[in-house]
């Protein structure tokens, strides 16, 4: 009996405690905070849940960071069983959508509770590792930043209620028209203070423009005066208009909190040192702002006259150039590849190809360029130039030296930047080749095998005679047998087409109608290379006839030796290599063009 009392008594004793534990846990209401998922990617969102264990009723209010998004999704009460107590419970569930990539810290709902991290990763720098849910999942969060202390930088003013700073950072004052100028913008955002941030940075004056600005800034979070900043750091190239003396700024929109509540209230809010809570405990209203940075003046002056070469074309910034060729043997009408690399830092949209343009003995076809950047702003890097050129003679040819002229805004001068000259080695076309002269009989010792050489053939002691084979008796029969022939297939093919039937201006070969079918099938799919290729091949057959020379001997220079220039077989030959070298396009109406002249030559009966 006793010991049953014992038991009594201690249950009383624990749910007595319990009680209390339930009466201090309503009287002091516990408050965490939870995000699920600690790490998401731009685009996505995360969920933060505020929890309020007890009975108190005290108002929450969403934090407030800088670059993140919160909207309350919903509301939860329920009843937990905390340690054997069943305890009132009320949530707020928030959506949370970032803005920009980085790593947020979002304040601690308590002073005595620890700060929640959420880690934003831009899509392109997920690792790749498989998620349970089929996505890639992103690599595991850093621990907490440490935020370092720093100072309001010099020349910049914070907002009437000490939330945002804009700076500009310019690294020189004075510019030219035409010249690109590396800048930086720095938006400081006070954390719980700035609620979003609305555009991209601009300036204030219409006569400058940005450039290759990034839409993801640099993201840190530092100590300012001993409060928590967001640092937000875009990187830009200014382009200059037109000449003068400006004042230039830069302006951000934001949205930041303004407090309701008398200054002198609204002093004791800052007393707890956390801005959820100077939100919670503090009335605010959200207002759209402009920070702008403090004004600089620049003074922009035209590019001098004095000294400006002729082939200056508006390149600013500091170049050197280089140049070299491929294959360094050729022969006469092969391609080669002229290569020129301009490397540097400054406005490289204009630095252009006009060097490129006269080489004499050469015939030369329209570059073209790619441009490898060094840095995000594309500012400084290599512009590459290629360029198809075929020499024209054999020999030893030289390519001559290229010059680039621009302008410094260093030294303030115009500078020419100068490549070495290229020799290449130019054989002679197979058509150009001669057989070589036989040498002189005069002189020569009777006996031809002294020198130890063998005859090419033996010759016949004597020579029944000299009249041509096709005159001597007994082969003047066959001159008439094929005459004879040829009249009995004419008339054959005659009576196949019909007695009364016209003769039609068309081409027999078969081989010339499946030439002019693959030239119309390029034509349909705009293809010049082909279709060019088609019809040189074409008349490369039809001249190799006519001229006793072999196909491959008709080369452009062949043409152009026999035709000349202003001939449209010469005209179209020259076509073939250029769409074949610099990618050249035709319209419908110049293939409908190239295919008649084609069918022309091909039909006709002897070349014009």
């Amino acid at each position: 009996m006793s010991s049953r009392n014992q038991s009594l008594r201690l249950a009383a004793l624990g749910l007595l405690a319990a009680l209390v534990a339930a009466t201090a846990l309503a009287d002091d209401p516990l408050v965490y905070a939870t995000i699920q998922p600690a790490q998401i990617l731009l685009g996505e969102s995360a969920q933060f849940t505020i929890t309020n264990l007890g009975d108190g009723t005290n108002p929450i209010t969403m934090p407030v960071v800088a670059g993140l998004k919160f909207e309350i999704i919903g509301r939860t009460r329920e009843v937990q069983l905390i340690n054997g107590t069943l305890l009132p419970s009320s949530s707020i569930v928030m959506r949370v959508t970032p803005q920009i990539a980085g790593i947020f810290t979002i304040p601690a709902v308590t002073p005595k509770a620890q700060p929640l991290v959420l880690q934003v990763n831009a899509a392109s720098s997920a690792a790749n590792v498989p998620h349970p849910n089929g996505r890639i999942a992103p690599p595991p969060p850093p621990p907490p930043p440490i935020l370092s202390g720093a100072s309001i930088p010099k020349g910049v003013r914070l907002t009437d209620d000490g939330s945002a700073y804009v700076r500009l950072g310019i690294p020189k004052r004075e510019v030219f028209v035409g010249e690109s100028v590396p800048i930086e913008i720095e938006v400081g955002m006070r954390s719980g203070f700035v609620s979003s941030l609305n555009g991209l940075p601009k300036l204030s004056d219409d006569n400058f423009a940005l450039n290759n600005l990034s839409h993801q800034p640099e993201r840190t979070e530092k100590l300012i005066n001993g409060e928590p900043f967001v640092l937000l750091t875009w990187r830009s190239t200014l382009a200059v208009i037109k000449p003068g003396a400006f004042p230039l700024s830069a302006e951000v929109p934001l949205t930041v909190k303004i407090r309701t509540r008398p200054k002198q209230q609204s002093s004791l809010d800052d007393r707890f040192g956390d801005p959820f809570w100077q939100n919670l405990f503090g009335a605010t209203v959200p207002k759209d702002i402009n920070v702008t940075s403090p004004a600089q003046e620049l003074t922009v002056h035209e590019l001098p006259a004095q000294g400006r070469p002729a082939d200056f074309h508006g390149a600013i910034g500091t170049f050197s150039i280089a140049s070299d060729v491929s294959p360094t043997k050729a022969d006469v009408g092969d391609p080669l590849t002229l290569r020129m690399r301009v490397t540097g830092s400054g406005n490289f949209d204009r630095v252009d190809s006009s060097m490129l343009e006269h080489f004499g003995q050469w015939k030369t076809y329209p570059p073209k360029s790619s441009f490898n950047t060094s840095d995000p702003l594309s500012f400084s890097g290599m512009k590459t130039f290629e360029q198809p050129v075929i020499a024209t003679k054999p020999g030893v040819q030289e390519l001559p030296a290229l010059t680039f002229s621009y302008f410094d805004p260093n030294t303030r001068h115009y500078e020419t930047a100068r490549s070495a000259p290229l020799s290449v080695s130019i054989s002679p076309a197979l058509a150009d080749s001669q057989v070589a002269p036989q040498a002189p009989t005069t002189g020569l010792p009777e006996n031809k095998y002294a020198a130890g050489l063998r005859p090419d053939h033996v010759e016949t002691a004597a020579t029944s005679s000299l009249m041509p084979l096709y005159l001597q008796a007994k082969f003047l029969p066959v001159p008439s047998i094929v005459v004879l022939a040829f009249a009995a297939g004419w008339a054959s093919a005659r009576r196949r087409r019909g007695v009364g039937e016209p003769e039609p201006d068309r081409i027999a070969s078969r081989t010339a109608k499946r030439v002019l079918g693959q030239m119309q099938g390029a034509a349909r799919a705009g293809d010049a290379v082909l279709f060019f290729d088609s019809a040189r091949t074409a008349l490369q057959s039809v001249l190799a006839a006519r001229w006793q020379l072999a196909p491959e001997e008709i080369t452009t220079t062949e043409v152009e030796g026999r035709v000349g220039a202003e001939n449209d077989i010469y005209e179209l030959f020259a076509l073939a290599d250029e769409a074949k070298y610099s990618g050249r396009n035709l319209n419908a109406t110049d293939f409908a063009r190239w295919l008649r002249v084609v069918r022309r030559h091909l039909v006709s009966d002897k070349t014009t």
